[in-house]
């Protein structure tokens, strides 16, 4: 009982420490905006083509959303498991919407592996589709923010091309120790067990034996399900161009927002600073990047005007954030209807 009393303690004050983060994030963008006098190119309200670009920023929403659930499809044919379009749509829905509700946005995975189990398809099936589509995702984001590290480093403030380094060998941790735990696993089990044990030292890990265990299980595991789906070179590939539309459609939207509050910006600018914005706020281990999402955004593109990028935040963070949440929560609300409807049917 106390144990999980702490529990519950722990999860409402980790839950109030989020809501203040990010009412405290938007009350400062707020006063920055509202108080500011610097002239800028766009306007408080929207433009008068305002809503053909928040067309173009829905159509972002739906193309990555199609992009993930085609990649669960694939998966499922390669797999020769039962392909369901609506299994796989379902499936990559809930995987934003746990990201956006979970600490550093970890805790999809294993809700899409239930939800794969619980229509029909076996332990095996689920992980590897859904490490598979992990992996993927990770590996379309490192091939486009390397490409514009490389071409597109001139281009952002320097305070945020520093930021988005370390937070690239974060995405990347993942990866990397999938690939060197083929080649030398002997390798990979020490340098996590050093990892963990100066976790230990510094009273961040507790119990480091019971961690590196746990760490190692799951690198096995991951590595032992993705290598069903890697034996398949043209479906992995596949996933690959899907994961890189996934992520080029979602470091879109900030460009379309912009232009619906009448910003005059360049397209590849606003993509190559969005890359670099979530590059960075992937250090923020708050749910979604919460807080630190919407005070980069406001930092790097309030150059362009001072009295319509708060809300164009708040709107990009409408498409790219809350969006995913309604929509997983419209997932589990129709299931339940129908499963209601089901048993009323059953019962007449």
């Amino acid at each position: 009982m106390d144990e999980n009393r702490k529990t519950t303690r722990k999860k409402r004050i980790r839950t109030l420490l989020f809501i203040l983060i990010q009412a405290a994030v938007i009350a400062f963008t707020a006063l920055r905006e509202f108080s500011g006098n610097k002239a800028g190119t766009m306007t408080s309200g929207f433009s008068k083509d305002a809503w053909i670009y928040g067309i173009f920023t829905g159509g972002c929403l739906l193309v990555l959303l199609l992009a993930e659930a085609l990649k669960y499809v694939l998966m499922m044919h390669s797999l020769k498991a039962p392909v369901s379009f609506r299994i796989a749509a379902e499936t990559a829905i809930l995987g934003k919407y746990y990201d956006c509700i979970t600490p550093s946005g970890a805790g999809g995975q294993p809700f899409q592996i239930l939800w794969m189990r619980r229509h029909g398809y076996s332990d095996g099936e689920a992980s590897a589709m859904t490490v598979g589509a992990y992996v993927t995702m990770q590996a379309g984001f490192i091939l486009l923010t390397l490409f514009f590290f490389i071409f597109g480093r001139t281009a952002v403030p320097d305070g945020l091309r520093y930021t988005a380094y370390p937070g690239l060998l974060l995405i990347s941790l993942i990866p990397c120790l999938l690939v060197l735990f083929s080649f030398m696993p002997r390798t990979v089990r020490k340098l996590i067990s050093a990892a963990i044990r100066l976790g230990a030292k510094l009273k961040i890990v507790k119990d480091p034996e019971k961690a590196t265990a746990k760490t190692v299980e799951a690198l096995n595991s991951y590595h032992t399900h993705f290598s069903i789906i890697a034996r398949d070179r043209l479906t992995l590939a596949c996933l690959l161009l899907l994961s890189l539309i996934f992520r080029i459609a979602l470091c879109s939207m900030p460009f379309f927002v912009l232009k619906m509050f009448g910003a005059d910006v360049q397209y590849l600018s606003v993509l190559t600073s969005t890359v670099y914005i979530y590059a960075a706020i992937s250090l923020i281990p708050t749910p979604g990047n919460a807080g630190a999402a919407e005070g980069a955004f406001y930092l790097v593109f309030s150059s362009v005007g001072n009295d319509g990028v708060f809300w164009a935040m708040l709107v990009w963070r409408l498409f790219s954030y809350w969006s995913f949440i309604l929509a997983g929560a419209a997932v589990y609300g129709l299931n339940a209807l129908e499963r209601r409807s089901g048993k009323g049917d059953a019962k007449a």
